[in-house]
């Protein structure tokens, strides 16, 4: 009998063993699995730090700054004039234009329009006053081309101003070609500035 439970007592203390080892296994593999996944998820933190500022993140100081900075530069290529009727500054921006096209977008005419609402009350009061439309081209082109491209462009400010009720009468088409810039810089914001029609009010 005691020869028995020492058989038994052995089995059971190797069952108990191999239970024990068994349960190390699979407590070391969980462990692993668990580093795996504290892994992964640590991944996507770790690659948001490594990231460019600005590139992806939209929150991101630096790429507001940016922004900025890009819409100030993009609307900075529209001209102004003043004029002075009887002591009054009226100042009216300029359309502009793309390459070698006498046609305005819809920004620009937007622009067109505002302007036609700041001339109206001038030319209905001061029945004297004109507008002059100056038409402007890059340097792009021979004189003729930029002369005739000129007036094209002076003509269709013209026809918004008409189309706003202004008297055509009133109006007065001039074309520079490309010898009046008011940029001389070799680049395409400065060629933006140069295709364009300025606005002037004559008393």
């Amino acid at each position: 009998m005691i020869k028995l439970n020492k058989h038994i007592g052995a089995a059971l203390i190797y069952g108990l063993g191999a239970l024990f080892i068994s349960g190390c296994t699979s407590k070391n593999d969980v462990i692993i699995d668990d580093n795996a996944k504290s892994t992964e998820t640590m991944q996507p933190a770790q690659e948001e730090m490594m990231t460019t500022p600005g590139e992806n993140n939209g929150m991101n100081g630096h790429d507001k700054m940016n922004d900025t900075m890009a819409v100030v530069k993009e609307e900075s290529y529209i001209n102004e004039t003043t004029s002075e009727i009887n002591g009054k500054s009226i100042t009216l921006k300029s359309v502009h234009f793309a390459f070698d096209k006498y046609t305005l977008n819809d920004e620009m005419r937007t622009i067109a329009k505002n302007n036609s609402k700041l001339i109206t009350p001038v030319t209905s009061t001061n029945s004297n006053v004109k507008i002059k439309l100056e038409g402007n081209c890059d340097e792009w082109g021979t004189d003729e081309y930029n002369y005739a491209l000129g007036l094209k462009r002076a003509k269709t400010a013209k026809d918004a101003l008409v189309r706003d009720g202004i008297n055509k009468n009133k109006i007065v088409l001039v074309s520079f070609g490309e010898s009046n810039p008011i940029c001389t810089d070799k680049t395409n914001n400065c060629y933006k500035k140069n295709r364009r029609v300025d606005y002037r009010l004559l008393p």
